[in-house]
């Protein structure tokens, strides 16, 4: 039997949550779980930055959660943060005050980060089954900070949006207007409707299956409209009605009536205001509070990180659904990018030998080549440098920053120049890493050459090793080929000159 402990803390808005868990032959307890109340949303959200008195509050409140997880004997402790620490004018110091006061390392997670962990935990144990493959279904997540919206079908998360106006921050920006407390909702509601109608322009689908609603607050509603505490779902008559119920009730009210802890009055009405006015929008009926939370979502990640090997298969279909909506978003040549990262695909299968690189590097070399044009979407002229911009620019689920920064790299080498001592975005990188830029750069070149004029007139190809540093790409082909032929000769100089051997192109009619 393999067990471990581990602790998982989420230093949140208003509160630090520590979860920690027993984990045995992969599936996951929990021993315990602890709440802490901080004021580190109202700190930043009002003054930009954590104030003195709270860090020190963070500080001992941490310093007790390790110490019970010493008593646990938990092997390992992971400590995330969010909105109201990445927000913070004095994040560092914030994180080094812990690390030099609590012995604990907290990490700052983005948006994308968290919605991963979240979606894992959720994609875990689905509570509305798929039923066909054009099928959707959405995350919601209304917090202190951020509203994050997710959607995903039945393989990979299709689409996700982090929007600022969470309950916290919105209160603490309206806080200093006229008639704050009586004109607070009709501000939001306008705030809301206008995010909606922004999202309406992007997402790939309006009307969901099922919606699944993240938080605390949530799980609270679920108590009071429910009359057993094991259910986890909501009914949209219910929440309509409830809405309208506790809209003119006072802070006080809704802790006595309705029970709620007194320092949720602040979130707990707007919350579930936003949570309505979401679940209109999407015109779904089927509402399900899952009682899961990021902390389950790391927890699930430590024991379940696929390695090296693996990687690819995970997440393939994630990583490319990705790069095409990122690719479509921004107007792309879908077909001369599929048909080039098709081609890449098979020319690195087939040169393993001399790469020697495993499918973490396959996934990278997946998501360049579909966005290695996309640069041409700002000018044509440098195009390879403004794909490498974008790419920078854009978030993907599963890739750290490092990763982010290798990918743009081998898209900006596809063209004409080779990597340099003299750029600074390739410098920037490890040696290590470099060395990755330049392989799969070499192989995308290649794939790129093959379809250089845009029309797919290279229908297939295989990779012979003719002699011990010699190789043939068969290409099979219909139409005449003699720009592909042109392009070829000479991008194929790299991938020679950094394999040491010598490349040919055979021409077979398809």
């Amino acid at each position: 039997m393999n067990k471990r402990v581990l602790s998982v803390i989420e230093i949140g808005s208003r509160a630090i949550r520590m979860s920690i868990v027993e984990v045995i032959d992969g599936k996951i307890s929990i021993l315990e779980e602890l709440r802490q109340q901080v004021r580190l949303g109202k700190d930043v959200f009002n003054k930009g930055k954590i104030l003195r008195s709270t860090i020190n509050q963070c500080i001992l409140i941490l310093k007790n959660y390790k110490n019970l997880c010493d008593e646990y004997k938990a092997e390992e402790i992971y400590a995330v943060a969010a909105t109201a620490v990445r927000d913070a004018s004095n994040v560092d110091i914030f994180i080094d005050n812990i690390f030099s006061n609590a012995g604990l390392v907290v990490e700052i997670i983005s948006t994308t980060k968290g919605t991963e962990y979240v979606y894992n935990a959720i994609n875990s144990n689905l509570l509305n089954k798929f039923k066909r493959n054009d099928e959707y279904q959405a995350i919601v997540e209304i917090g202190s900070g951020t509203v994050e919206i997710s959607i995903f079908n039945r393989k990979c998360i299709v689409f996700s949006r982090s929007l600022p106006m969470g309950a916290l921050k919105m209160k603490m920006i309206f806080s200093d207007a006229p008639n704050a407390e009586e004109g607070f909702f009709n501000y939001l509601k306008a705030a809301v409707e206008r995010e909606l109608r922004n999202l309406k322009r992007e997402i790939p689908a309006s009307k969901v299956s099922a919606i699944y609603g993240i938080g605390p607050e949530l799980e609270l509603l679920t108590k009071i409209l429910n009359s057993s505490e094991n259910e986890n779902y909501i009914n949209k008559k219910d929440l309509e009605e409830f809405c309208s119920k506790i809209y003119s009730f006072s802070d006080d009210e809704i802790v006595h009536k309705m029970n709620v802890p007194y320092d949720y009055t602040d979130t707990f009405h707007p919350i579930i205001f936003m949570f309505s006015k979401v679940i209109d929008f999407f015109e779904c009926d089927k509402i399900y509070i899952p009682k899961v939370n990021l902390r389950y979502g790391v927890a699930l990640s430590v024991i379940d990180s696929p390695d090296k090997m693996d990687f690819f298969n995970k997440y393939k279909i994630q990583f490319k659904t990705t790069a095409i909506n990122i690719g479509r978003r921004l107007n792309f040549d879908e077909k001369h990018a599929l048909k080039v990262t098709n081609l890449a695909l098979k020319i690195f299968d087939e040169t393993k030998e001399f790469h020697q690189l495993c499918d973490k590097e396959k996934a990278y070399l997946t998501i360049a080549s579909i966005l290695h044009d996309i640069g041409s979407s700002l000018s044509d002229s440098s195009h390879h440098k403004h794909s490498m911009y974008i790419i920078k620019s854009q978030d993907f689920f599963y890739l750290e920053k490092r990763e982010k920064n290798i990918i743009a790299n081998v898209a900006r080498y596809h063209r004409n120049s080779e990597p340099k001592s003299t750029h600074p975005d390739y410098m920037e990188l490890s040696p290590k890493d470099r060395m990755i830029v330049m392989k799969l750069s070499s192989i995308l070149r290649i794939a790129d050459s093959l379809d250089n004029t845009h029309l797919q007139l290279v229908k297939n190809i295989r990779v012979i090793k003719d002699k011990p540093n010699s190789l043939i790409i068969v290409a099979y082909v219909k139409g005449q080929i003699f720009t592909e032929l042109y392009s070829f000769r000479h991008k194929k100089v790299f991938f020679e000159t950094l394999f040491g051997v010598s490349l040919r192109l055979k021409i077979k009619k398809d």
